[in-house]
């Protein structure tokens, strides 16, 4: 399978396939094999030998540079031109003469253009040597985007800017999931007011990115919530509260009942309340519970009422008291009823807000918690806390072990809910966890749209709400211009995708990167398959092979080689602690076997090497994933 830049060493002639790729005007390097009548030869391209009609007669074994005048079929009609060989005194001027025969302004970036075309051995026109010097021109990196042009012409990918610069950003190597996260948080620090925005949000919330980064955001979010769930048995209200103690966001020792009797003695009036809000619903109601506590209605019907009329967005209508108001009986408003509407009326309001699932609903929710406690120091310190105590649960740290059962319960609750990860030990489960998320990225949108049918029109509005599609929606939208910078390198990733996974022949490559939450890690499983296909089309699962490169928390870089031929798998994991995960991995091996038995594979062995480039390693250089440069440095793994 082709990655995105060869890794074929310097100096070494690559192979162009098929004669369609012969252009007039071209510019080739090659060498006489042999030599027959009427100026006609064998001359080797790379690796492809071709019959050829020479301009002037040439020896065999003679090596030079043609220009392509005709191609026809069955051969070529090649002009030899008249400059020397490679070698590192003469390719400078090699160059300069192949800018000037192409009538290109000679400037600093033609020159690097012209040399790595030349040292590469790759096919050279005017026509596509200007938008190519154009395009690295325009980039950031000019030597990440050389070794993309010379992905274009192995490939035989259309030579347009899209494809280009798709594959710029996805050879620049930026996780895919901090882009991801980035952008999300772009979103929400801009506030996404359009329909397709609040959608984007939507789509990156099933994508899960940024999890760790969440613990933090909304952890505490998250403990009110379930402490004032209508939906949470009592053991959960509990756990919840008891939490809010521990990150100090509630005061130890506080019962539930003075902390909402607090709450409705500290309602002093306030102006800068946004009207309607969830947070002034909430006001305009504790308010309105002083006044009873103050004796200012007679029944507590009346006080339902009157907080139904808030809840529902009406203006509170102070209650006419009667004129005997001090002589009436008074004895069904308690402190424990008023508490209980305090708590409903806290119900209410995060119940509106958390509703709301565009960015606004997540201001209302943070601007709800700090009326709940204005110290703002206290609530970062009170979000830092449970992140920790998150953080703790689910890594299970010693720390954990004195926390309550109902505490665990809720712990445990929001961690499933909110930060999901996938469950490796299932088989079924991940290949369709990683089939789900190719969809939500819009990886098969063209595809659908191909095969798009009368039947499946009803259906295909969904694959419109995935992330590719409504990325180009937003671009057509008015918007920041570092948004849209940021859209642009999210789409370009995801074609890259598209373009890299494509037939070649009997040969189908796949290339795929994901975002993946390990525990609180985030990282990018980046997946490169190839494969042939049968006689009926179909993809042979006899014979393929499949690397799949992590960035792991701990283990770092590591690659995972796995070849079948013939049903007999064969697995190299390359990490630089081999010999610790062999021992680790040992009891796992015989399961693997016996698995792999049941659907008729046979493991021939799983080795733990060490990464090649130990130097590199050791002086602490990330090698480039294999997925998106081409040669894996790291661990030297070249397709």
């Amino acid at each position: 399978m082709q990655s995105i830049t060869s890794g074929q060493p310097l100096f070494s002639p690559i192979e162009i396939k098929g004669t369609a790729s012969w252009k007039n005007g071209q510019i080739l390097f090659g060498k006489v094999n042999k030599v027959f009548p009427n100026q006609t030869a064998e001359v080797q391209i790379g690796h492809q030998k071709m019959i050829a009609t020479l301009d002037i007669p040439l020896r065999t074994g003679e090596k030079h540079w043609f220009q392509v005048q005709h191609p026809i079929k069955g051969g070529l009609v090649l002009k030899a031109l008249n400059s020397p060989d490679l070698n590192d005194s003469s390719i400078k001027g090699t160059a300069a003469k192949l800018i000037a025969h192409l009538g290109i302004t000679p400037d600093p970036s033609a020159t690097k253009l012209a040399e790595y075309l030349l040292t590469n051995r790759l096919p050279i026109t005017k026509e596509t040597f200007q938008p190519a010097m154009q395009w690295l021109k325009a980039v950031d990196a000019a030597e990440v985007g050389l070794p993309v042009i010379k992905t274009m012409f192995i490939q035989q990918l259309p030579f347009v800017k899209d494809v280009f610069d798709a594959l710029f950003t996805q050879s620049k190597g930026e996780p895919f999931h901090k882009l991801l996260s980035g952008f999300k948080q772009k979103l929400e620090d801009g506030g996404a007011v359009t329909r397709t925005a609040v959608k984007l949000m939507e789509v990156l919330n099933s994508l899960h990115v940024a999890k760790q980064h969440q613990f933090q955001q909304i952890g505490l979010q998250k403990l009110v919530t379930t402490w004032l769930d209508s939906d949470s048995k009592p053991e959960m209200k509990s756990g919840a509260f008891s939490l809010l103690q521990k990150t100090g966001f509630i005061p130890k020792g506080m019962t539930e009942s003075v902390f909402l009797e607090n709450l409705i003695d500290g309602a002093e009036i306030r102006t800068s309340i946004a009207k309607n809000s969830a947070v002034d619903k909430l006001h305009q109601g504790l308010q309105l519970l002083s006044e009873a506590k103050s004796g200012a209605f007679a029944k507590v019907e009346e006080i339902d009422t009157a907080i139904d009329r808030i809840l529902n967005g009406h203006e509170h209508v102070g209650a006419k008291l009667p004129n005997d108001i001090h002589s009436m009986p008074r004895k069904n408003i308690t402190a424990e009823k008023l508490s209980s509407l305090a708590f409903h009326l806290l119900q209410s309001s995060f119940t509106e807000a958390t509703a709301n699932k565009a960015v606004g609903g997540k201001m209302e929710v943070n601007d709800l918690i700090g009326y709940l406690n204005k110290d703002t120091d206290q609530v970062a310190e009170s979000k830092g806390k449970a992140a920790e105590l998150l953080f703790q649960s689910l890594n299970r740290l010693p720390e954990a072990q004195y926390t309550r059962n109902n505490e665990k319960l809720v712990l445990s609750l929001v961690l499933e809910a909110e930060f999901q990860t996938i469950d490796f030990t299932d088989g079924p489960s991940v290949a369709h966890q990683l089939k789900e998320m190719t969809k939500i990225l819009g990886l098969q949108l063209e595809h659908a749209l191909i095969n798009l049918s009368g039947d499946d029109v009803a259906e295909f509005p969904k694959d419109l709400e995935t992330l590719k599609p409504l990325l180009l929606k937003l671009l057509n939208e008015q918007m920041p211009a570092s948004m849209k910078e940021m859209a642009e390198q999210i789409l370009n990733r995801i074609t890259a995708q598209q373009i890299l996974s494509q037939e070649n022949g009997p040969i189908q490559n796949l290339l795929l990167t994901l975002p993946l939450n390990l525990g609180p890690a985030q990282t990018d499983l980046t997946l490169q398959w190839s494969g042939r296909k049968t006689k009926d089309g179909k993809i042979d699962p006899d014979y393929c092979r499949v690397l799949f490169y992590l960035e792991l928390e701990r283990l770092k870089e590591t690659v995972i080689d796995m070849q079948v031929q013939n049903r007999i798998i064969k697995v190299t994991v390359i990490n630089g602690n081999g010999a610790v995960l062999e021992e680790a991995a040992g009891q796992y091996l015989d399961i693997l076997r016996e698995n792999l038995e049941k659907m008729d594979y046979r493991l021939s062995g799983v080795s733990f090497v060490n990464p090649v480039n130990e130097k590199e390693r050791d002086q602490g250089v990330k090698p480039i994933p294999f997925s998106e440069a081409g040669s894996y440095s790291g661990v030297d793994i070249r397709i």
